[in-house]
């Protein structure tokens, strides 16, 4: 059931200094679920799984906004809205999804509309850069190494960021970072997004 259930995935931010305030209008919090699967599980992923998992989680109050995976498909990073944490666990239950982590997130810095499609430019890639500790955010070499910050995450008391970027290599997101004096927990390169529908 796992590998056919299995669809449900996030993000530093710019400007010599910057106030990050939280989005208008939530509806429900915001949280990054962290999955790991066995290669292959997610093969199979078409339109009735995705409509499966989505019922599931109406029942629930769980909304999935996008998942963002690694190119062999055994990690992902989803972003769901929920009511809370625990209808987050409980709609993986009913899905037979795995969950490694999940974080709420619901400050945000140029935050997508749910269902919008990155457009990447030619020859680059997509990259999640994980934060932790007190973050500051500085963009002002990013445009020296082709680094684009897409959307970025936050923890409410803004200690832990989830940034996606575009850029042309792992390098490039690496010297950017560094060159800004900001540093950070991991990159992950996330070539690919599988949406709800």
């Amino acid at each position: 059931m796992m590998k056919a259930i299995a669809a449900a995935t996030v993000m530093t931010m710019g400007g010599a200094s910057m106030t990050i305030a939280a989005e208008q209008d939530p509806v429900s919090h915001r949280f990054l679920i962290e999955r790991t699967f066995p290669e292959g599980a997610l093969d199979g992923v078409d339109a009735n799984v995705k409509a499966k998992v989505n019922a599931n989680n109406k029942t629930l109050g769980v909304a999935w906004e996008k998942s963002y995976t690694n190119a062999n498909k055994t990690k992902t990073y989803c972003i769901y809205n929920a009511p809370n944490e625990g209808a987050v666990r409980e709609a993986a239950k009913l899905n037979g999804l795995p969950v490694d982590n999940i974080t709420e997130i619901p400050l945000g810095f140029k935050p997508e509309p749910i269902g919008a499609v990155q457009d990447l430019a030619k020859g680059n890639r997509r990259y999640l850069v994980t934060r932790r500790g007190d973050v500051s955010f500085h963009d002002v070499n990013d445009g020296k190494f082709g680094v684009r910050l897409i959307t970025s995450y936050l923890t409410q008391d803004q200690r832990n960021s989830y940034s996606v970027y575009e850029a042309p290599s792992y390098a490039a997101i690496e010297e950017a970072a560094k060159a800004s004096g900001e540093s950070f927990d991991s990159i992950a390169e996330i070539p690919q997004t599988l949406y709800p529908r």
